[in-house]
């Protein structure tokens, strides 16, 4: 079965409402969608702003493809 790795990134300065913009890769089978994203998984540690990553993996779609998108939070 393939698998979409969905990894939302949440950014924002301090005083800023946050943004989360919402990507979609095709992976090949599960074991492969949770290794990459182990790979998503950084902080970044710059004073007053927020970065944060969150990775899940899902049976992908039958006519689904990957995507670029934003969130609304």
């Amino acid at each position: 079965m393939k698998y979409i790795l969905v990894i939302l990134m949440t950014m924002g300065a301090m005083g800023e409402e946050p943004k989360t913009i919402e990507m979609r890769v095709a992976q090949e089978n599960r074991e492969e969608c949770l290794k990459s994203a182990k790979t998503f998984k950084f902080s970044l540690p710059i004073p007053m702003v927020t970065l944060s990553t969150e990775t899940r993996c899902e049976p992908r779609l039958e006519n689904e493809e990957p995507e670029l998108k934003g969130v609304e939070t």
